[in-house]
C-alpha cells in the first residue's frame, strides 16, 4: 500500500513572535498547514481570514486585530515617536489603517488624523490640546491614553533613558519654554540648581534629590507614577537582574533601589541587612524574593508599579 509524503507545512507551529502580520500579498496560504499559534503579542488578519485563523488552536496571543479586505495597514513596532503633524492627512492616507505595537510618543498636538483607523497596542502618549482628534480617530487601545502639559509653541524634548544629572536639567542648549519627556520612569542624580525646562514630565515614577525647591517640584510631574524624594544615593537597574547578600554587604552607604523591569533576591538575603543597606525602593516591574524577605520589600517600596510576590507563588 502507498503511503503518502507528509506536507512540510503539516503540522508546523507559530510561537514566539511579537506580530504576525498576515496582511501581505502572500496572507493566503499563510496559514496553510499551521496547527497552532502560541506566544505571539500581535495578529493583523485579514476579515476574509478571520474564520481560518478562529479555527487553530491558539494560547498566549494577546491581541487579534482584523482588517478590511483591501485595506492597508502601515504597522510600527517599538517606541515611535512622531509629530501630531505626521497623523494628517495625505494622499490616499485616508485608506489606511495605522497599527502601532509598542509605545506611541507625539511630540506636538494633533488636532487632525488622515487615517482611517488607528490602533495602539501598548501605549499612547500626546500632549494636551490632542484630545478631540486623537480620541475620536483611536479605533482600538490595548493599553493606556496619557496626555502631557504643552504650552503652543513649546519644543518637546524626548528622553527614553532613565536617569539624568541635575546640572543637565539647567538645559543650556535650549529654552524656557522647552518640555523635558521621560519615556519611562526618571531618577535625577544630583542636587537641582536650575530648571531650564518649563515642564519635566516623567510618564513613570520621577526620582527627585531632596530639598528641591517648591517652585521647581511645582514644574514636575508623573503622569503615571509617582513623585518620590530620594534619602540615599539611587542605584538605578534596568533590565533583568539578581541580587544577593554580598551586593548589600559591600555597599558603603544605604541607597535608593530603583528597579524598572524584573528582579530576584536570593534566600541569602536578611531582613535586617536590607533595612540597612537600602533606604527605599521604587519598583516599575516585578520583585520574586523568599517569603520571609517579601514584608521588608513591601515596607521599603516608596513607590510601587507592579508586584512583590514571593517564590512560592507560580509566576
Amino acid at each position: 500500500m502507498q503511503q503518502s509524503t507528509p506536507s512540510p507545512l503539516e503540522g508546523r507551529e507559530i510561537r514566539n513572535v511579537a506580530l504576525l502580520d498576515l496582511t501581505g500579498a502572500q496572507a493566503g496560504g499563510a496559514l496553510d498547514g499551521v496547527t497552532r499559534i502560541s506566544n505571539v503579542a500581535t495578529i493583523l488578519v485579514p476579515e476574509s481570514l478571520l474564520a481560518r485563523l478562529s479555527s487553530i488552536p491558539m494560547d498566549h496571543v494577546a491581541a487579534t486585530v482584523p482588517v478590511a479586505d483591501g485595506q492597508r495597514a502601515k504597522v510600527m513596532a517599538g517606541q515611535i515617536l512622531l509629530s501630531g503633524e505626521a497623523l494628517a492627512a495625505t494622499g490616499d492616507q485616508g485608506k489606511d489603517m495605522l497599527v502601532v505595537a509598542g509605545q506611541l510618543v507625539i511630540t506636538s498636538p494633533v488636532t487632525s488624523v488622515g487615517y482611517k483607523d488607528v490602533v495602539v497596542l501598548g501605549q499612547a502618549v500626546a500632549p494636551t490640546g490632542s484630545e478631540a482628534a486623537l480620541g475620536a480617530a483611536l479605533t482600538r487601545l490595548s493599553g493606556q491614553v496619557v496626555y502631557y502639559p504643552y504650552v503652543e509653541g513649546a519644543s518637546t524634548r524626548i528622553m527614553s533613558g532613565n536617569t539624568i544629572s541635575g546640572e543637565a536639567l539647567a538645559n543650556p542648549a535650549g529654552q524656557p519654554t522647552d518640555i523635558l519627556l521621560a519615556t519611562g520612569q526618571l531618577v535625577v542624580t544630583g542636587a537641582i540648581k536650575t530648571l531650564g525646562f518649563q515642564q519635566l514630565v516623567a510618564i513613570g515614577h520621577l526620582v527627585v534629590p531632596p530639598d528641591v525647591p517648591t517652585d521647581l517640584l511645582g514644574r514636575m510631574q508623573s503622569l503615571s507614577g509617582q513623585i518620590v524624594t530620594s534619602s540615599g544615593p539611587p542605584r538605578v537597574f534596568d533590565g533583568k537582574d539578581h541580587f544577593s547578600a554580598g551586593f548589600f554587604e559591600l555597599l558603603d552607604e544605604p541607597i535608593t533601589l530603583v528597579l524598572d523591569g524584573s528582579f530576584s533576591f536570593d534566600r541569602d538575603v536578611d531582613p535586617q541587612l536590607l533595612r540597612r543597606a537600602v533606604t527605599g525602593i521604587v519598583l516599575d516591574g516585578k520583585i520574586r524574593a523568599p517569603r520571609q524577605l517579601v514584608p521588608m520589600l513591601q515596607v521599603l517600596c516608596i513607590a510601587r508599579d507592579g508586584k512583590i510576590e514571593s517564590f512560592d507563588e507560580p509566576e
